[in-house]
């Protein structure tokens, strides 16, 4: 698995920001389970993580703890006109599957959508034991094999690729960066 590090606070920024420039409702909850979401689409799509933080099981769902702390101690930064997302510091197809994602499922119900994510079956419900194991590191393997399986269809994608051409390789196939 491939791994990007964005940071998770900084890629939920972005997530807030989107929210609040779409009039969708947003709250610290559903913050965090938008953020999941584009992390697990991110992953089955691409086969890399987002973050350089990995979600754990919490009561009513996964969270990215530091991301939430930063949420809740209003350490997120909104005044940069621009997070470094949107300055060209990442792949134009990274933003277009964390939009679509956003977009989605920020159609959904708090309710409905914190069911969706701690169905028996999804990674949340496995690794917590129903609820039983809290503050658990949830599994990339697990998350991207169960986006994979109910939420993306890599066949479907049809946003902009991520392979780039690393200039000087003799081969003219291009290869994943």
């Amino acid at each position: 698995m491939r791994e990007i590090f964005f940071s998770s606070s900084k890629v939920l920024t972005y997530i807030i920001k989107r929210c609040y420039l779409k009039g969708y409702h947003i709250n610290q909850a559903k913050a965090q389970r938008l953020l999941y979401c584009s992390y697990g689409s991110i992953m089955a799509l691409f086969d890399m993580r987002l973050t350089d933080e990995r979600p754990i099981t919490w009561e009513a769902g996964p969270i990215f703890p530091r991301a939430l702390f930063d949420h809740m101690h209003h350490q997120l930064n909104f005044t940069e006109q621009q997070t470094p997302l949107e300055q060209n510091l990442c792949p134009p197809a990274i933003l277009y599957v964390i939009n679509l994602t956003v977009d989605n499922f920020s159609r959904m119900g708090a309710e409905e959508l914190n069911k969706f994510l701690t169905a028996p079956g999804t990674p949340w419900y496995i690794e917590s034991n129903n609820g039983e194991n809290l503050g658990t590191i949830m599994g990339d393997e697990l998350i991207h094999q169960y986006f994979l399986q109910n939420v993306v269809n890599p066949d479907a994608y049809d946003g902009p690729s991520m392979e780039i051409s690393i200039s000087g390789y003799s081969n003219s196939e291009n290869m994943w960066a």
